[in-house]
């Protein structure tokens, strides 16, 4: 009796761990659970969504754009008799875009070159006849920020829409203009992918045994950990695919066994806790 006595005055004691879930963990477990399946179903929709639709049709619009000619020369329209499309809410040209690469001349009105981090925005504002809209850029440079107002500049368009500004022989990019960003793109689906799996895997089990698990707060712990650290690997696997010019298919091919067979033998070896008291071995996922 003096032995359980003190046990329990052992297990009161401040900053002492108790291993026991307390009274109302086991509701706590249920809702990690089903945020756990509401995140895995919303991660699992934008991965599909990404590998369905999203990346296929970046890549079919980067190699048409990379594939596309110059528009031939017998064609003499310039800036003041077509009416180009610099962003969503400009006007469309007359008839189908053009899927060749015309270059035509167009006035600076003005520029914005915001580089304060919270507010960054480099833009220019351009005319040519009937037409007046505004292109976005990623960067100042090379050619943004040495525009000035009233100086004429160069600008190639692709399906109605402008691609690139530039003087001489300096050209710069808009924000418009397809880039191959494909594996950077995979690693984000793939990550999204697993955390659906992970997360499918594990909410289910919370809400169905939460007596089983862990307190609620070191289960949530460990689970974003877990989740964090699986997106961030899609993630740099993605990178340098990218920067090695690898095939974008080399990232699930690594990241999903590199994911799941690692969960899956450790399941297989953690034992069953008892209900109601603490897991032997992490839980989270």
């Amino acid at each position: 009796m003096a032995r359980a006595d003190a046990a329990d005055a052992d297990g009161d004691r401040p900053g002492r761990r108790r291993d026991r879930n307390r009274p109302g963990d086991g509701e706590r477990t249920r809702l990690a659970g089903a945020l756990a399946i509401v995140l895995g179903l919303a991660c699992g929709a934008v991965s599909f969504a990404s590998f369905a639709y999203q990346i296929p049709s970046a890549v079919s619009r980067y190699a048409d754009y990379r594939a596309a000619a110059p528009c031939p020369a017998t064609d003499t329209r310039t800036s003041t008799g077509t009416e180009a499309v610099a962003g969503p809410t400009a006007p469309q040209p007359a008839g189908e875009p053009e899927d060749c690469l015309r270059t035509l001349t167009f006035t600076v009105d003005r520029t914005v070159v915001d580089r304060t981090p919270r507010t960054r925005r480099y833009q220019a504002v351009l005319s040519g006849g009937s037409w007046h809209g505004t292109v976005v850029f990623a960067e100042p440079g090379p050619v943004l920020d040495r525009l000035r107002p009233g100086e004429r500049v160069g600008g190639t368009l692709w399906r109605g829409t402008i691609m690139a500004l530039g003087t001489g022989e300096a050209w710069q990019g808009t924000l418009d203009e397809p880039r191959d960003e494909s594996r950077v793109s995979t690693g984000i689906a793939t990550g999204l992918g697993l955390l659906a799996v992970l997360c499918l895997r594990s909410g289910p089990r919370w809400w169905s045994r939460p007596d089983r698990h862990r307190p609620p707060a070191a289960l949530v712990r460990s689970a974003v950990v877990t989740g964090f650290a699986v997106f961030l690997g899609c993630l740099a696997l993605g990178a340098v695919a990218q920067a090695l010019d690898l095939s974008r298919w080399i990232v699930p091919a690594l990241a999903v066994p590199a994911t799941l067979l690692p969960v899956r033998l450790l399941a297989q070896g953690r034992p069953e806790p008892e209900p109601g008291g603490a897991s032997p071995a992490p839980a989270g996922i």
